[in-house]
């Protein structure tokens, strides 16, 4: 399967990590310097950058720039032992979102700052006209359980939920094409952004394992009829 434009970069700059290219406390080029060596779009880039920083490979500082984190035993991969468990089992994978992400929502309800419920809210609103137009709203599904995680502040959890999310990065884009799902997600995104925005969290909490095991339920329906 083709991979996403963020998918790519992402690759390609742990490969520059891991061969040495790019050194331990090494200043990265800017966002834009980096898109246009890739011939990508800043929000493709953006997003490879984000999930670099959330497992540690490099840290961003505001007014300073993008570094290479200088801890040899924080460039190892986190999801290296868990290599090819995402073509094992789908399932396993949302079971593991089923345990962790129903705790992030209630968590977010009441610790999040007014401007991550305010982002959360946006990407809930601005994901059922990408799919209409038929734009790539993978980036913007990614954020809006990625946001729900900071705004839990739990790093660990979150940090949890990055490897998973990465180990089911394909399952995920082909759950999406289950019939009916985008509408379904959609709608479990907006009724869960507004029990966040609510303070909700013992709503929130169920709304997330809802949204989770229906994407269950269809994988199953789907791998009993093949």
């Amino acid at each position: 399967m083709k991979k996403l434009a963020h998918e790519t970069i992402l690759d390609d700059m742990k490969q520059k990590i891991a061969d040495g290219l790019w050194k331990p406390g090494e200043r990265l080029p800017t966002l834009k310097q980096l898109a246009e060596q890739y011939m990508l779009s800043v929000t493709a880039v953006r997003e490879a950058l984000r999930i670099l920083e959330s497992q540690r490979f490099i840290s961003i500082e505001h007014g300073r720039g993008m570094f290479i984190s200088t801890d040899p035993a924080l460039l190892a991969d986190p999801t290296a032992k868990f290599q090819g468990m995402e073509q094992q089992s789908l399932l396993q994978l949302l079971e593991a979102r089923s345990v962790l992400e129903p705790e992030l929502a209630a968590l977010c309800a009441v610790r999040a700052t007014h401007s991550q419920r305010k982002q959360i809210s946006h990407l809930a609103e601005i994901m059922p006209g990408q799919m209409e137009r038929g734009e790539d709203f993978y980036t913007t599904d990614i954020a809006f359980h990625q946001t729900i995680a900071e705004g839990a502040d739990n790093e660990l959890l979150a940090q949890m939920l990055t490897v998973v999310a990465d180990l089911s990065a394909t399952g995920r884009r082909e759950t999406n094409k289950l019939p009916n799902m985008q509408q379904k997600t959609t709608h479990y995104h907006m009724l869960i952004a507004v029990a966040i925005a609510e303070q909700n969290s013992d709503q929130a909490r169920q709304l997330m394992k809802m949204h989770i095991q229906d994407m269950m339920t269809s994988v199953q329906e789907q791998q009993s009829n093949n």
